[in-house]
């Protein structure tokens, strides 16, 4: 349950047990007091009621208020899930801006539906889902016009669900719009609760005025109307582990299926005047840049973890220019590591050369790691014995400049330092030795 919503429920539930006391303690005489706090007991009774019934329990109240609805506007509204097919619910359907342009009701109706949908015994319609903006003209009569929002490859939005938002996160002159810097539609596809599907659209065209279009169907009569306007999908991602997005920045985050370590290797897109597809294509851009990172996140005990290659990972994400993460890098070193090696200065297998942008360490802000090698090899690791982990390393300047000339492969001897507490081998994993192909990188 959302933590907010659970909030809430305990809120109302104090409110209803000091109202309970405060209209029924022994009174000295009737008063009108008592009178105000029942009938606000009442009401407190019923929200506490509700929001039980709808988020403990899991009633769904929306066939209900379809219902009521339909009954108090004498079944007069339009009602979207009429319409399309695939809509279950009202929570299928939502108004969001997706123009910005200026209108009595700046809102347009979005409307998810399931499709190819399969129908257990019990339980909910399983299907992926699509979705469609519609919206009304200001013609005589108004008419109500839809557009799918599809995919570049007319593939699915989400697969469990899928959620919508409405951003400028991409400042672009659209050239054939009557607008200079249209919003984007996000649409968010989720499975099993995380983010796995990411499709953004765009607003574009200018509409035809109502004479226009009313003279173009006199001249074609029975055939549908070309309707210049669209919703361009400027953007569509899929990662099997999750898609993270930072304003235009979209990091799309894929795990290898038998990876142990449950290392992930991440990619960040960003767009190019105006979109995330390079020119004419419906190929995305090239990443700007990738990097092998944590699934779950850096473990809280590094050393402690189950895995060598884990420790030199980590070691690697926390090498830059941040105090507090040089501290803990330096504690995943071994004693003689850390009497050997300067974690102020020392390259770590870096490149050193004069035309490195990010020079080790004086240019040095941060470390991607490209690829991690290793063999598993449990009865060793059970026995502590040194294992062996070779990572390919390069760097990344204050300035986000990737140093794409001199990439590294450093190769670590990682010994296992006794430590009962540790599981699931009685040891920690720690930094000893490194050797490196970068000249000057030592």
């Amino acid at each position: 349950m959302d933590p907010t919503k659970a909030v809430t429920i305990v809120i109302l539930g104090v409110a209803w047990l000091s109202l309970l006391f405060a209209t029924f303690r022994p009174p000295d005489s009737p008063k009108i007091s008592r009178l105000l706090l029942f009938q606000l007991l009442l009401l407190v009774s019923l929200a506490l009621g509700y929001m039980f019934l709808i988020y403990v329990l899991r009633y769904n109240p929306n066939p209900a208020r379809v219902s009521i609805a339909r009954f108090m506007s004498k079944d007069r509204m339009i009602y979207l899930g009429d319409l399309v097919p695939g809509v279950y619910d009202l929570d299928y359907l939502s108004r969001v801006d997706t123009d910005y342009e200026p209108e009595d009701i700046p809102e347009e109706w979005l409307a998810f539906y399931q499709y190819d949908v399969s129908t257990p015994p019990e339980g909910s319609p399983q299907g992926p889902f699509g979705a469609a903006i519609y919206d009304y003209d200001l013609c005589r009569p108004p008419a109500i016009l839809s557009f799918e929002l599809a995919p570049v490859n007319y593939d699915y939005l989400g697969q469990n669900w899928a959620g919508a938002g409405v951003a400028n996160i991409i400042p672009y002159n659209d050239p054939v719009s009557a607008y200079e810097d249209r919003p984007e539609v996000i649409i968010n596809g989720y499975t099993l609760g995380a983010v796995t599907d990411l499709n953004i659209f765009r607003k574009t065209g200018v509409p035809l005025g109502c004479l226009q279009r009313q003279e173009w169907q006199r001249v074609h009569p029975g055939e549908a109307f070309p309707n210049p306007i669209r919703y361009e999908n400027i953007g569509s991602f899929r990662g099997n582990y999750r898609i993270r997005r930072g304003g235009a920045t979209v990091t799309v985050v894929d795990r290898s299926p038998f990876e142990r370590s449950q290392i992930t290797i991440e990619r960040q897109y960003r767009p190019l005047d105006g979109s995330y597809f390079q020119a004419g294509t419906d190929r995305l851009l090239d990443p700007v840049e990738f990097t092998l990172a944590f699934g779950p996140g850096e473990p809280d005990q590094v050393p402690g973890v189950y895995y060598p290659e884990k420790t030199v990972l980590a070691f690697y994400k926390n090498l830059g220019k941040d105090r507090a993460s040089l501290e803990k890098a330096s504690s995943w070193l071994s004693e003689d590591a850390q009497a050997l090696y300067d974690i102020e200065r020392d390259p770590f297998g870096l490149s050193t050369a004069e035309d490195s942008v990010a020079r080790a360490r004086s240019k040095l802000a941060r470390v991607l790691v490209w690829e991690i090698r290793y063999v598993p090899n449990t009865d060793a690791e059970r026995l502590h014995e040194t294992r062996e982990v070779t990572v390919q390393v390069v760097g990344v300047n204050a300035d986000g400049e990737i140093d794409y000339a001199h990439p590294c492969q450093v190769t670590w001897s990682v010994v296992g330092v006794p430590n009962a507490r540790a599981l699931p081998y009685g040891c920690e994993w720690r930094l000893e030795t490194y050797w490196t192909t970068c000249v000057g990188g030592k």
